[in-house]
């Protein structure tokens, strides 16, 4: 741009857009480390996972990883939420649905258990002691409350009326409890053990809804 003498005028960047811009490539980096640590956290288990592994696919210096995360503990929870909006998306799409109900819920969360082993994994080694800083803990508890709204709400709209909060806990508790007892059962394929999860899915579903009424 020039100005009123005929000079050139370099105008100056605003400092907004800039500092935009900073935050976009270091989300996008965020992002990359997150997508590697899963692709990795799946083929073999999350705990045995280096960071210098992680830097590796990443495409980044293990440096860069640590200027995101303290410790790999960090890095875990936040590949854990990540994957936790992936169920909640899904259940929100099912109570969208004209033919939801208690039973179908249960199948889509046993079912998404048994596609991201990771996060059954991951949600048992944090609810079992994982060491968490206080936003740690934090962070997960908020997921856990976003969850536990979502059975809460298809528990009411099964007809339960009484301590509904509750009885979505217990809920919770069985379903997991299917994956503790069958997830790695021996001498089983994968697709038998899906099979045989989501029929018991579906029967903790019904009768749930049978001690509604």
């Amino acid at each position: 741009m020039r100005t009123e003498n005929g000079t050139e005028r370099i105008d100056q960047v605003p400092e907004k857009p800039l500092t935009a811009l900073k935050q976009q490539e270091r989300d996008a980096r965020r992002r990359l480390i997150l997508d590697a640590a899963r692709h990795l956290f799946a083929e073999k288990d999350f705990r045995s996972v280096t960071v210098r592994e992680i830097a590796r696919a990443a495409g980044v210096s293990i440096g860069t990883i640590y200027n995101y995360y303290e410790n790999l503990t960090e890095l875990f929870l936040d590949v854990f939420l990540k994957s936790a909006e992936d169920i909640l998306a899904r259940i929100d799409n099912e109570e969208d649905s004209p033919h939801s109900s208690l039973s179908h819920l249960c199948g889509i969360y046993i079912d998404f258990l048994n596609e991201n082993m990771t996060f059954y994994q991951m949600m048992g080694h944090f609810m079992l002691g994982g060491e968490l800083s206080p936003e740690g803990v934090e962070k997960l508890n908020r997921m856990m409350r976003s969850l536990m709204d979502r059975l809460e709400s298809a528990v009411v709209g099964s007809g339960t009326k009484k301590n509904p909060r509750l009885v979505s806990h217990a809920l919770f508790s069985a379903l997991n409890g299917i994956m503790i007892t069958y997830a790695r059962y021996p001498g089983r394929d994968a697709a038998e053990i899906s099979r045989h999860t989501r029929r018991l899915a579906s029967i903790i579903g019904d009768v749930f809804e049978a001690c509604a009424h």
